[in-house]
């Protein structure tokens, strides 16, 4: 009885000494793991944001998201001041009808929106398309480019715009695409 009260003493004890050293190890482990990201080349630093761009759904300028009704992509957007404290982002979108089987798309059910990453500020837009017919009867294979109009009230933060698309018909998966380099125009 006494040496096994003796071994189970000495069990915890070696356990415990092996937690107590383990625990050290794993900071120890994590510096390297810095050291590493922090030696990596500028090309290697934006290949890695850009994958972690693609793994969140965040797209650029013109690339583009396709789904059984629609092939998406945001040209590009531009920022029109209306007053020091409120402006319009116009962002021009591209949608193309991507069925084979000759059936035209409505594309008023597509919601456009804009948010704010920072501020979660969020604006819902509207469509402003030129051709109203084609708008709610695109022809297969066939594309639209229209601007989308977003009233501003809050112009802080500009740079951390996110553009969103969606639509009952067409679910696009938390695509989205980044508002970069929005060109500021007086109106």
């Amino acid at each position: 009885m006494k040496s096994i009260i003796t071994t189970t003493c000495i069990a915890f004890m070696v356990t415990s000494l092996m937690t107590a050293c383990s625990d050290g190890k794993e900071s120890v482990q994590a510096e390297p793991h810095k050291k590493v990201e922090s030696t990596l080349s500028p090309a290697e630093k934006q290949e890695r944001l850009e994958m972690e761009k693609l793994e969140k759904g965040i797209m650029s300028y013109r690339e583009s998201s396709k789904g059984g009704d629609y092939g998406i992509s945001v040209l590009n957007g531009t920022y029109e001041e209306v007053n020091e404290s409120s402006g319009t982002i116009k962002a021009q979108v591209k949608v193309e009808n991507v069925h084979d089987d000759g059936t035209a798309v409505d594309l008023s059910p597509l919601k456009f929106w804009i948010e704010n990453e920072k501020t979660k500020q969020k604006v819902i837009g509207k469509a402003l398309p030129n051709d109203t017919q084609e708008f709610k009867s695109l022809p297969q294979g066939k594309s639209m480019v229209f601007d989308v109009s977003f009233p501003i009230k809050d112009v802080t933060e500009l740079e951390n715009f996110y553009l969103y698309i969606d639509s009952k018909n067409d679910p696009l998966d938390n695509v989205h695409w980044k508002l970069d380099n929005l060109e500021t125009t007086q109106s």
